[in-house]
């Protein structure tokens, strides 16, 4: 959309800046060379003068509405045309590129209107779920714990096996049976306390444990009968350090830092300034990739740096989501230490 509008204006910018540099050399042929005296210093120069000042204030006027000196109109490619919309709904705002059309100006606005909120909605999910993945792959691979959505940790068992069975199995003692025989039939006790447990554990609603409730403990049947077993937890109560964030945000940095260097012929302090830029959207444009006239693959260059912000800012809504999790973890441990200190019973 922008490239059709934008690149109208933009094509016809360039053609009458060629049309204006041909007809300055030509009037410099017809005018001078031709018409003057060579040998008249004074005269040729005045002419001359005169013409190249018009030409330059045509020059500056083309520069103020968008010409950026090239012969092709090239400044509204797809792929420049793709950056400028990731630039306005993330709020980063180069500068170097932006609409001179009124058609243009009145689709940024609303373009913009439109494209950040869906740009926050984007941050706000994507971030959610990659805080998910990485507090999985996290316990994975630093805690030792568990598969995808659960961690597992390794509790040791003391307790030696106990088994439960239902109330039939259970002699009862000695001392609570009568002094006849269990051919007689039911025994009466003496004692009302033993005849009350006897009620009861005839009764329908038996107090003893049924049979199909019956529980059996015993150590880990895997490595032979190990004294080890596996509790499950879940993922999400895994918090990721503060200090793992930052890494994972300075990395990413000093990697796009190398990229757009090798990219752009920037040196490292320049690439890895024009990132941290970027991914905090603060964009003061004063670097941008292919902003030179003559950058070589200025396609590619748009293109990667519209990959890198897309899922930089992805990474660092992860990050802020981590490190958020973690400081009110923090405060959470602070708040029952105090109530501690303090013996508040609230």
């Amino acid at each position: 959309m922008f490239k059709a509008i934008e690149g109208a204006s933009e094509r016809d910018r360039v053609t009458h800046m060629e049309t204006e540099r041909n007809n300055t050399a030509e009037y410099l042929w017809q005018n001078v060379t031709l018409a003057l005296n060579l040998f008249n210093e004074t005269a040729v120069k005045e002419r001359i003068s005169i013409k190249l000042t018009d030409y330059q204030n045509t020059i500056v006027v083309a520069v103020r509405h968008g010409w950026d000196g090239s012969r092709s109109s090239r400044q509204w490619s797809f792929s420049s045309a793709f950056l400028y919309s990731l630039t306005v709904i993330t709020t980063i705002g180069y500068g170097h590129l932006s609409p001179r059309t009124n058609w243009g100006k009145v689709i940024t606005i609303f373009y913009a209107l439109l494209g950040m909120p869906l740009f926050l909605l984007y941050l706000s999910n994507v971030g959610e779920l990659l805080a998910r993945w990485f507090k999985c792959i996290y316990a994975l691979i630093c805690l030792c714990r568990g598969c995808p959505g659960f961690t597992r940790r390794r509790v040791a068992r003391f307790r030696p096996p106990l088994e439960v069975s239902d109330a039939e199995s259970i002699e009862r003692p000695q001392a609570w049976r009568s002094r006849y025989s269990d051919s007689e039939g039911t025994p009466e006790f003496r004692d009302p306390y033993l005849r009350g447990i006897q009620r009861r554990a005839e009764s329908p609603r038996s107090a003893w444990p049924r049979a199909d409730r019956a529980r059996r403990w015993s150590r880990s049947e895997s490595d032979g009968g190990s004294d080890f077993s596996y509790v499950t937890f879940d993922a999400q109560t895994i918090t990721v350090p503060i200090s793992v964030c930052v890494s994972i945000m300075v990395g990413y940095i000093m990697f796009g830092s190398m990229i757009f260097g090798m990219w752009e012929k920037w040196d490292q302090l320049d690439g890895a300034y024009f990132c941290f830029i970027s991914l905090s959207s603060i964009g003061f444009g004063d670097f941008v990739p292919g902003e030179r006239v003559y950058t070589p693959r200025i396609e590619t260059s748009f293109i990667v740096c519209s990959l890198y912000l897309m899922l930089g800012m992805a990474l660092v809504a992860m990050c802020f989501n981590l490190m958020q999790e973690q400081v009110i973890h923090y405060f959470a441990g602070l708040k029952r230490a105090l109530k501690r200190v303090c013996r508040c019973k609230r």
